[in-house]
């Protein structure tokens, strides 16, 4: 069998492409200058003067990428000089500059190789600085976020947004104005009917959050464009309120199948473990039935059970895309419940976690351990938290 897709709902992929967007330490780096012919024992440093163009007091920080200069043995940096927004404006113009702030880089610039810079003239231009920046076109700040956690105070089960409020401020966001509101409250309820929301909680940004590549590159599939240009996450992470029912939805239950007389069978909880960390479900409410019991004879035959320990997880897990999408490849549905059923494809995990899987056959009566033939048939490891 093939490994199950590790997927998650559309707010982790978020949250993982913020982190891997923050990642980044500066926003070009150098590269050796090739000189034209075999270069000869000691070559003398490029001697380059560098110009910055600031844009305003909120916009980004670029002046780490003067010492990413600086550090360039094969460059003497002899001046480095910051301009104000107003004087930089003409200079910009000269150098047909969008947006500020910039880098401009003069001197022995012949062979330099500098990632994100362009030769405009007789300068190596950087002008990609990252929000916030000054739009010189439109004579005005971008990337300035205001943003609105719209939640229901009374459901205390709900998915908790601060962790994607978090994420986003670490990924150099710039937020400057947060704003929680009650769906309970009167702004809460206009906000609720204007843009038809449908789950809670969830977050209202300003249109300068598209000024992030980080949002912008994901915001299709995870939320809604607006007709005033608001932007309104759709799509949120269990358990949420359904606001037209007022129910809480996601909160999954889980039962334990076993079988008692089995001492050397695997301990069903680990799936709980690899649920949670896989699709990030919640667990309302769990039980252990063994299958010489009445309830766990009726489960054995209502769901065609052959291999335990397994579980049974609610209708409720059908709240989680990601676990929807795979289940296919480990488990059924029957009537609304997700029964796991493909025991043996949790093999891979025990091999590396050093344990042996060891289960029992219903059907034949036979413990089957992790180095039968029939365990090494499905040797697939459970989806982990993609990094």
């Amino acid at each position: 069998m093939k490994q199950p897709k590790k997927l998650t709902n559309v707010n982790t992929y978020l949250i993982i492409a913020l982190v891997i967007v923050v990642a980044v330490g500066l926003y070009f780096t150098l590269s050796v200058p090739v000189p034209k012919k075999e270069a000869p024992k000691i070559i003398p440093p490029k001697e380059i003067a560098i110009t910055i163009l600031q844009g305003c007091d909120e916009c980004s920080n670029i002046s780490s990428a003067v010492e990413a200069f600086k550090q360039q043995k094969t460059l003497n940096v002899t001046k480095v000089e910051e301009i104000s927004l107003e004087d930089a404006k003409a200079l910009a113009k000269e150098y047909n500059i969008s947006r500020l702030p910039a880098i401009i880089v003069k001197g022995d610039i012949a062979n330099l190789s500098v990632k994100s810079l362009v030769q405009k003239g007789d300068a190596l231009v950087f002008e990609q600085a990252p929000p916030p920046y000054y739009d010189l076109a439109e004579n005005r700040v971008k990337g300035k976020v205001t943003l609105t956690v719209l939640s229901d105070k009374t459901c205390k089960d709900c998915f908790d947004l601060s962790k994607i409020v978090s994420q986003l401020k670490e990924a150099q966001i710039k937020i400057v104005s947060e704003t929680a509101v009650d769906a309970k409250s009167d702004e809460g309820k206009a906000l609720v009917a204007k843009y038809k929301i449908e789950k809670l909680p969830t977050l209202v940004f300003n249109k300068e959050a598209l000024e992030y590549d980080v949002i912008k590159q994901v915001w299709d599939q995870v939320g809604s464009k607006e007709s005033d240009g608001s932007l309104v996450l759709r799509f949120v992470n269990p358990p949420y309120l359904n606001v037209s029912t007022g129910k809480t939805e996601g909160l999954v239950g889980l039962t334990y199948l076993v079988d008692k007389t089995c001492d050397t069978c695997y301990n069903a909880s680990v799936l709980k473990g690899l649920f949670e960390q896989s699709f990030s479900i919640s667990f309302n409410k769990e039980e252990t039935v063994d299958v010489s019991s009445t309830k766990g004879k009726t489960l054995v035959k209502k769901y065609n059970i052959e291999l335990v320990p397994t579980v049974v997880m609610s209708k409720e897990a059908g709240a989680y895309p990601g676990l929807v999408e795979n289940w296919a490849q480990v488990g059924t549905q029957e009537e609304g419940a997700f029964v796991f059923t493909k025991v043996p494809v949790l093999k891979g995990y025990f091999d590396q976690s050093g344990g042996t899987l060891v289960y029992k056959n219903l059907t034949s009566g036979e413990v089957v351990s992790g180095n039968s033939t029939a365990a090494a048939e499905a040797d697939i490891t459970p989806p982990s938290a993609e990094k």
